[in-house]
């Protein structure tokens, strides 16, 4: 399976949502932290701002009788001592701008009546009432964005002017950028942190997922599943606590079990006359143990442990319809045909020995005599005429039984005399021909069972073998069969005689596709049916200009 998706890979999906995380937590914890810095930012500026207004108005309230330009010289001492203050002004008692100085521009600009207007009376009132530093920014000089103003007040209560200390906007912005940069290199930090990491980790899972992206992982575990699920031969497997793991349909259809309620339960409760867990505990694998299930069908089982890392970590065990895989052994050799001509001709020669033995209890001795020979004569014709063509004994034993049930039942079986069979043959073993024959010559003795008596039912067989090929063919005259029913003959399972038939023809079919053989059928109702098989040499398959095998007359 291509291992590689034609979507996000794991890698891509989680630098993605690692990325998005950051960004989010970034752009979240950026604005809170601005916000907080900007709070204290804003809180600290005002303390300094009240400080450095109150300061200066208590010193000039003590310097009694100092001149302005004294006091201004003051001013400016001061402000180069206080960091985070741009500029600073004293105004007269009747508010009008006295001094005004620039920490910015680093000098003094005189009065600064160019710069600041006169305090409105309004604050003057109000900072006569509240004897504290007041903020008023809608008086702030040109440039500023923050000033806070009070008064200087003597010892007898009197307002000998007015102190402003202020910031201009820009320091304020780059407060905000400096913040704003500190967060963003931070955030871009925990970027590539973030990224890296998510880099190891998508390697990290996709090692786990043993190189496979997550959806192609699925598809490959699902599809496993339901492979699993459709083997006839049924699949328990359970971990290192004997807790069943899995079980496929197979499996819970012999032991009789709910598939879907046991996953997850201890094996000892759903099933405990199981030996599974033994595998655990020697640590070797047992083959072919015969059980029995809760139905009280035999099975056969084969259960090895799991290893991983040099530990075991479970077991899995395989379980056989122990019947079935009986039949089946019996179909895929021929033994079953073998034995069922061999009874059948066991059967006929006692059906002889019972009519020699009333012909002689009848005293009819000479004639008794006369049905021997005649018996023997005939016998030996026909089985001298199958050995003779049939050098197997394997399949001329077959023909030979398969004759004496064709007797048994009132059909007459004949051998056509062009067949021919080496010992040796080389398109495919004794069991596969004795798989073909057995099944296709039954197949077509089982055709007359609805067949109407009073016309001889017929049954002819062919073999022929030469350097161009093989050649087996079955012909009867039976009722035939329809359009419909010759599109599913091959199938498994597929009969219409019902009971546990349905599988002579699909192992037919089976066995000679295993050997690159052709199988054709032709069949018409009320007239009969014919299977032919035919097999070629393997340089023959090679060389398409190669006469195919002579193919007989169909004798319906």
């Amino acid at each position: 399976m291509d291992r590689k998706q034609t979507g996000q890979t794991v890698s891509q999906q989680i630098r993605r949502v690692s990325v998005l995380g950051i960004l989010v937590a970034m752009i979240l914890a950026t604005g809170a932290g601005l916000w907080i810095s900007l709070t204290q930012e804003s809180a600290a500026r005002d303390r300094t701002l009240t400080a450095a207004v109150q300061a200066v108005a208590d010193a000039m309230a003590l310097a009694d009788g100092e001149e302005w330009a004294e006091a201004a010289a003051y001013v400016e001492e001061a402000t180069r001592n206080i960091s985070g203050i741009d500029l600073f002004a004293v105004y007269g008692p009747d508010g009008s701008p006295q001094v005004f100085y620039d920490a910015e521009a680093g000098d003094d600009t005189g009065s600064g009546e160019d710069r600041i207007a006169p305090l409105d009376a309004a604050l003057m009132e109000l900072l006569q009432a509240s004897g504290e530093p007041v903020f008023d920014d809608a008086q702030a000089p040109e440039g500023a964005d923050h000033c806070a103003y009070t008064a200087v007040v003597d010892r007898d209560g009197t307002v000998r002017g007015y102190v402003m200390a202020g910031l201009y906007l820009q320091s304020i912005h780059d407060t905000v950028l400096r913040t704003l940069a500190v967060y963003l290199l931070i955030g871009a930090a925990a970027l590539g942190v973030g990224t890296l990491l998510s880099t190891q980790l998508a390697r990290r899972i996709k090692s786990d997922l043993l190189g496979y992206e997550p959806d192609a992982f699925r598809d490959l575990f699902l599809r496993r599943m339901e492979l699993l699920d459709a083997l006839d031969e049924g699949m328990l497997a359970i971990d290192k606590e004997k807790h069943i793991i899995y079980i496929n349909r197979a499996a819970a259809e012999m032991l009789s079990f709910d598939k879907s309620a046991v996953v997850g339960k201890p094996l000892s409760q759903v099933y405990p006359q199981s030996t599974i867990p033994r595998v655990m505990r020697t640590g070797r694998a047992e083959y072919n143990v015969g059980l029995e299930s809760l139905k009280h069908v035999r099975i056969l089982s084969d259960r090895m442990p799991v290893w991983r890392g040099g530990k075991i970590v479970g077991a899995v065990a395989i379980f056989r319809n122990r019947t079935e895989v009986a039949n089946l052994a019996k179909e895929l050799t021929g033994v079953q045909h073998i034995v069922e001509a061999m009874r059948a001709y066991t059967h006929e020669f006692m059906n002889k020995l019972h009519v020699i033995l009333g012909l002689l209890q009848l005293g009819e001795a000479k004639q008794a005599e006369e049905y021997v020979l005649q018996l023997t004569q005939t016998r030996a014709l026909s089985v001298g005429m199958i050995s003779e063509r049939i050098a197997e004994p394997s399949v001329a034993a077959l023909l030979i039984g398969k004759s004496c049930r064709a007797a048994e039942l009132g059909v007459r079986m004949t051998l056509d005399p062009e067949s021919h069979l080496s010992a040796d043959a080389n398109y495919l073993p004794t069991a596969g021909l004795i798989t073909i024959l057995g099944n296709l010559i039954g197949n077509a003795l089982d055709a007359f069972s609805n067949a109407p008596s009073g016309v001889l039912h017929e049954v002819d067989v062919t073999i022929r073998e030469s350097d161009r090929g093989l050649i087996l063919s079955v012909d009867d005259n039976g009722p035939g069969m329809t359009p419909e029913l010759r599109e599913h003959i091959f199938e498994r399972g597929f009969t219409t005689k019902g009971g546990s038939h349905g599988t002579g023809l699909f192992l037919v079919k089976s066995v000679v596709d295993a050997y690159n053989g052709d199988i054709r059928v032709e069949s018409t109702q009320g007239v009969g049916s014919s299977f032919i098989v035919t097999f070629r040499p393997p340089e023959a398959e090679q060389d398409e200009g190669t006469d195919p095998a002579p193919e007989p007359q169909s004798q319906p």
